[in-house]
């Protein structure tokens, strides 16, 4: 973030481990490609695994943090494409979207703007609970539904 950006309240972002183990499991999957060079199906599948495993950390580590919370109240959102700062008057509506999974249940975090755009976070880009983030949102001003 600049130095134009008030205070922050509150961040969220990948935790930095995660961030970090992901791009380390695309450098091994690389070196495991680069060992598997007389298995050429082998060597190719390895290497688009270590090749999406690496993106990903990489990304994860770029868009630090993620969603930021500063006095105004304004959000600053990191998104591949660049940061948007968005004010109260900006967000239509933040909610929590409630899947149900083979394993158990998920939620994201939907911010819905005017322009009919939703930005969707879950907890890898939050390193939080979803809903512990939607409440933060709702005490700092933001128009939320929490049920």
């Amino acid at each position: 973030m600049d130095n134009s950006d008030s205070a922050v309240h509150d961040q969220w972002a990948t935790p930095l481990p995660a961030a970090i183990a992901l791009l380390g499991v695309g450098i091994a999957l690389a070196a495991a490609a680069a060992a598997s060079y007389t298995d050429p199906p082998a060597a190719f599948f390895i290497g688009i695994a270590a090749l999406a495993a690496a993106v990903v950390g990489v990304i994860s580590l770029v868009r630090r943090p993620r969603l930021a919370l500063v006095a105004g109240p304004a959000l600053i959102v990191k998104t591949v494409r660049g940061t948007r700062r968005l004010t109260v008057d900006d967000v239509e509506q933040v909610s929590l979207l409630h899947s149900r999974r083979l394993v158990g249940r998920t939620r994201q975090l939907i911010i819905d703007l005017p322009d009919d755009r939703l930005l969707v976070f879950g907890r890898w880009d939050l390193g939080e609970e979803p809903t512990v983030v939607v409440e933060k949102l709702q005490r700092a001003g933001f128009p939320a539904d929490v049920g």
